[in-house]
């Protein structure tokens, strides 16, 4: 039994770390509340899953080095690996505004910027140069979009921690280079999503939730922009380009708020008048983190542009994106549970694909 559970455990490992993400994003959105005794324990939960999946890493690793290797020529998998990147980034965020501890921060952040450099180049080189490429609408999906969101997590992070640092003006200009980029990439591979939305055949697999990361990216991209606004004070070179930072930083926002109603009643459509059950899928915690994003990049839009009437809509979404990782957890729990029962082996997460689609 015990062979079992880290087997399917390894299977998984590879978008394991968007969970530590969602954790870690709800985390930061209620921090500003009142819900500060939840915030701490969201905090050390995700240390303990951020330790567990490092670990069942090193065990894919070692057991199953040729699958990792082929997941990164895979489209439908390799971009799954972003997630360690935004897993990193996230969790030292946390360190830093909640717990305090800015050494931590710091050590993941030059963690996250590793990882980051590595599998930008190595990803988008391997589906480049493979020979046998799927179609669009066989190899394209929400999960795409880890690649913005671990550009922007990095960005966050390194502004976060520049005044722990003697080097802070250049991992300020880092951040903004990154912050620009991200923003690039999102235009390149949303165009794309957005094209086979429109022209593509569509059915109810292919509307998986990992689209919800179309909002998602957009948010987290929104607060890597208020973030260096708030950050402008003590740069010359973010305080020339100010007045450009916030309009990027709103039309991050206000992107990221049009997608929210499409993407509703795509599920609506997804669920109700095509009838798909609604049932526990590994590819569910992909709402997770793109509501937690929203309520956070929210405040942060509030704060650094002083539209006060946000803070409201910031905290309504913090209390839905706890209520969905607390629905998510419960599923989870749930499937675990019946596994266990049916077999005497706890049944393999419900997705269709376990890699970078489950994102």
């Amino acid at each position: 039994m015990a062979t079992g559970i880290v087997s399917i455990a390894i299977a998984h490992v590879a978008t394991a770390y968007v969970e530590a993400a969602h954790v870690g994003a709800v985390d930061v959105g209620v921090a500003g509340s009142w819900l500060s005794m939840v915030s701490l324990a969201l905090l050390w939960i995700n240390v303990c899953l951020f330790a567990l999946q490092i670990m069942l890493t090193g065990v894919r690793v070692l057991r199953s080095f040729p699958r990792v290797i082929a997941d990164l020529f895979d489209h439908k998998r390799a971009f799954g690996f972003f997630s360690m990147v935004a897993a990193s980034a996230v969790l030292g965020g946390q360190f830093l505004l909640i717990a305090d501890i800015p050494g931590v921060a710091l050590a993941l952040w030059c963690f996250a910027a590793a990882l980051w450099l590595i599998f930008t180049y190595l990803i988008f080189t391997c589906v480049t140069i493979m020979r046998n490429k799927p179609s669009l609408n066989d190899g394209l999906h929400g999960g795409w979009l880890l690649a913005v969101v671990a550009t922007q997590a990095v960005s966050i992070l390194g502004v976060l921690c520049v005044e722990f640092v003697e080097f802070g003006d250049l991992i300020l200009f880092v951040s903004l280079a990154l912050w620009l980029s991200g923003g690039m990439l999102y235009v390149l591979i949303i165009s794309l999503i957005f094209y086979r939305y429109c022209f593509g055949a569509i059915d109810v697999e292919s509307m998986s939730p990992p689209y919800w990361i179309n909002m998602g990216a957009m948010a987290i991209s929104t607060l890597a922009g208020t973030t260096l606004i708030e950050a402008a004070h003590s740069s010359p070179l973010l305080t020339q380009i100010l007045p450009f930072m916030k309009g990027m930083a709103l039309l991050c926002w206000s992107t990221a708020t049009w997608w929210i109603p499409l993407l509703v009643m795509l599920g609506l459509w997804r669920h109700l008048s095509q009838r798909k059950k609604l049932e526990y899928d590994l590819r569910y915690w992909s709402i997770v983190f793109p509501l937690g994003m929203y309520s956070v990049s929210t405040r942060g839009v509030s704060h650094a542009m002083n539209v006060h009437l946000l803070d409201q809509l910031s905290i309504l979404f913090a209390y839905i994106a706890l209520a969905a990782w607390l629905l998510t957890s419960v599923g989870l729990g749930r499937h675990l549970i019946r596994g266990f029962y049916r077999s005497g082996e706890p049944s393999a997460p419900n997705s269709r694909a376990s890699g970078g689609d489950s994102c």
